[in-house]
């Protein structure tokens, strides 16, 4: 098992890879910058950070990285916000394609020979442009159609899981985005026919709002029990449709819990319920969940805090201090830890894919992708960024053999 505290940090001369270094490496330790969004995207003023990258394979088995863009501010040419990088090498180098879109954070997913991104315009205070938003590309990423709108509302996910089964693609959303997830908000489950269009809206159903679920008292403290529940992930369990939910406590006081629904479509409706609070590791920030029918298991990528609360004030105190620390402290992202599970529901530690030395560093908001004996994780990284929150990188890691990591868990046969 890797020991956080005896880590150290290498940083490589050149600015297209990197290497954490470490007594017991982490599992991702060596990476690639797919971007670095600093160097690539010059600010006349303000800033530009990174939404969660997605994985996808193109027709021709390269690897494609769809990046989001949050821009702050002017850029110094003309910007799109959703940029895609291909891969021709397995993730050793990366080369930025001509295609761009208006389109904004979310995955992307293969039907057929063609690419699909479901993704979002803006947000916030649910402007004219807002909503859910698809694109295809019938090149491998070289070129991407005109974002069709498909629900036009302040929706908003990012890369997560999805489901395609019985003909039908199952993803998720949320609404709480519109007023930035600050008052309670409803999430979504959308279904797509894949026997027809989906770059029309008739081939697309959205269920009924589901109302946020209140936060028991007693699973905070005293004032602390305002929250949002947004970036769902939706995974098929032994036949079932269940989605897992990232709930934010007020400031982060308390981590780690998460919100467990279940779905039934009967071809019509979409019935979609809320089934419990559950414990779930780094709930308090993004994870992705990806199946992985070769070995059963189910994985999750999830970002562990080291301290919450005020049980340290020494701590606090040093953060407070610190210009580029986001606060509070359960905010901190710089330990990305892999977990996996047997039914979605009930998580084990597999190890850590990265973990950085200085609090205003973190790798976060990850894209999944199994290749073979290998897990490959897509990374909104901050390396050298504004603080933990606002990157300067997306990074790309491979994770060799990672089924030999937990192949002593598997119960044997009786």
């Amino acid at each position: 098992m890797n020991k956080p505290t005896a880590l150290l940090l290498t940083l490589a001369a050149l600015a297209t890879a990197g290497t954490l270094r470490a007594d017991e490496p982490t599992l991702g330790a060596d990476y690639t910058v797919v971007f670095d969004h600093h160097a690539g995207i010059p600010m006349e003023s303000g800033y530009i950070y990174s939404g969660a990258p997605s994985l996808a394979r193109t027709s021709d088995g390269a690897l494609l990285c769809s990046v989001p863009l949050n821009i702050r501010g002017k850029p110094r040419g003309a910007v799109k916000t959703l940029l895609f990088f291909r891969s021709d090498d397995g993730g050793a180098s990366w080369k930025r394609l001509p295609g761009e879109s208006d389109a904004t954070h979310g995955t992307l997913f293969s039907h057929g020979k063609a690419l699909y991104f479901l993704g979002f315009g803006k947000y916030v205070n649910n402007p004219p442009d807002s909503g859910l938003k698809i694109i295809r590309s019938d090149d491998d990423g070289q070129t991407w159609t005109a974002p069709v709108t498909l629900f036009q509302g302040p929706y908003v996910n990012t890369a997560s899981s999805y489901v395609i089964r019985n003909g039908q693609f199952y993803w998720c959303m949320d609404d709480g985005g519109g007023s930035g997830w600050k008052k309670p908000g409803n999430t979504y489950v959308i279904a797509g026919d894949l026997s027809k269009d989906l770059l029309k809206p008739a081939s697309w159903r959205i269920s009924a709002p589901l109302p946020m679920p209140e936060l028991p008292p007693s699973m905070s403290r005293p004032g602390k029990s305002g929250g949002a529940i947004l970036e769902g992930n939706v995974v098929e369990v032994n036949g079932r449709l269940q989605l897992s939910w990232r709930y934010l406590i007020a400031e982060r006081d308390s981590v780690g819990i998460g919100v467990i629904c279940d779905l039934k479509d009967d071809g019509k409706k979409l019935d979609y319920r809320f089934r419990q609070f559950h414990a779930l590791p780094g709930a308090q920030s993004q994870f992705n969940i990806v199946h992985d029918p070769a070995g059963g298991l189910y994985w999750m990528n999830a970002n562990l805090p080291t301290r919450t609360q005020d049980q340290d004030p020494a701590w606090n105190a040093q953060l407070s201090k610190n210009p580029n620390y986001k606060l509070p402290a359960g905010h901190e992202r710089r330990i990305l830890a892999l977990y996996c599970s047997f039914d979605a529901l009930n998580w084990l530690p597999a190890g850590y894919i990265v973990v950085w030395p200085e609090v205003r560093q973190a790798s976060q908001y990850c894209g999944l992708l199994i290749d073979g004996d290998d897990l490959l994780v897509a990374a909104r990284t901050s390396r050298a960024g504004r603080n933990q929150h606002d990157n300067d990188l997306t990074t790309f890691h491979r994770v060799k053999n990672f089924r030999e990591r937990t192949a002593f868990l598997l119960p044997g046969k009786e």
